[in-house]
């Protein structure tokens, strides 16, 4: 959520004659963030849609678009926004591996193996 927060507050930081495309992007990854965040499971999720560790699945793979973004739109001469997409880059990077591996107790609990050589209690030894 701090990810979030920071990309919906960067663009203030952003000097006169940053392009409106480094604006409009930080925006717009803001609002993706924080609509995976409220489909995932985990506490600050509103539905439990997407699992915790695929969260971190999607977060770190974007950490390198993120990262090369400011070259691919064309902003990487203004150092402000560029270092906010490297930094958001890394942070996503971060925070997506720490994400992995791991469930919230909303998520459905695996079913158990089906063992198809054991016998019913019933029937004995």
């Amino acid at each position: 959520m701090t990810l979030i927060f920071a990309l919906a507050l960067a663009p203030a930081w952003f000097p006169a004659g940053t392009p409106r495309v480094a604006t409009i992007a930080c925006y717009l990854l803001m609002l993706g963030l924080w609509l995976l965040s409220q489909l995932t499971c985990y506490p600050w999720g509103s539905v439990c849609a997407v699992r915790y560790g695929a969260h971190g699945v999607l977060e770190s793979s974007l950490a390198p678009l993120l990262v090369a973004l400011p070259w691919l739109l064309g902003f990487a001469e203004w150092p402000a926004a560029r270092s906010v997409f490297v930094a958001a880059g890394v942070a996503a990077l971060l925070i997506g591996l720490t994400a992995w591996g791991r469930h919230d107790e909303r998520e459905a609990a695996p079913e158990p193996p089906v063992d198809r050589g054991a016998r019913p209690p019933h029937q004995g030894p």
